[in-house]
């Protein structure tokens, strides 16, 4: 698995650790930020296949810097690299959109296998905060309130999307085009009462679905 990847950290010996593991195993980092504002100069510029942000930026938090990439940028994967476990963070990050929440006491092999997970296009939490995850999802469904039912089709689309497929690949192996695969996630999203991959996913698994 190869990849272009940005490291957004403070911590100058996280960035020569990370680097050093990622180098070793085939993959280009291809750029390095201290501060929020750097990162998102540098994702902006370079386009990497992805971002490792951590949470704590002396300037904006992690948070910040993946609302920002999302509002012009679907490409680049993003992955918290963090050492919180605050509820409230993990809620947040899922609600942006990111593809990695990882913690930075992981063992190398783990991280490295959870980065390349996500370069492959999955979705990782670290099992560590995948409670906080279901939870938040239960919370936010409104009392009483069932969703609507999906089709077999759906459920496919579903599978294919938590194995990491991607729009256009799902829509080659479906045999329809990927606008038609597209509009079919967004009906998705909206009858799992979700705003993306992740927690499309997540609430699939959680009402039994894959």
């Amino acid at each position: 698995m190869t990849g272009r990847i940005v490291i957004v950290d403070d911590h100058e010996l996280v960035q020569i650790g990370l680097r050093a593991l990622l180098t070793e195993h085939g993959l280009d980092v291809a750029g390095q930020a201290a501060t929020g504002a750097e990162g998102l100069d540098l994702i902006r510029s370079l386009k990497p296949d992805l971002a490792l942000i951590d949470i704590r930026l002396p300037d904006m938090s992690g948070i910040q810097v993946c609302q920002e990439i999302r509002k012009t940028d679907e490409a680049t994967r993003l992955a918290v690299l963090t050492a919180l476990m605050d509820k409230n963070v993990v809620h947040a990050c899922i609600q942006t959109g990111v593809q990695g929440y990882l913690l930075k006491d992981l063992p190398a092999e783990e991280l490295l296998r959870a980065i390349q997970n996500i370069l492959a296009g999955k979705a990782v939490l670290d099992p560590t905060v995948t409670g906080y995850a279901l939870k938040w999802l239960e919370m936010r469904q409104e009392s009483g309130a069932e969703k609507e039912v999906l089709d077999l089709r759906d459920v496919e689309i579903l599978r294919l999307m938590a194995q990491g497929w991607s729009n256009q690949a799902i829509g080659k192996y479906l045999h329809l085009s990927e606008n038609t695969i597209k509009a079919l996630v967004n009906d998705i999203y909206r009858r799992l009462g979700v705003k993306n991959r992740v927690e499309a996913v997540m609430e699939a698994y959680r009402h039994g679905l894959l």
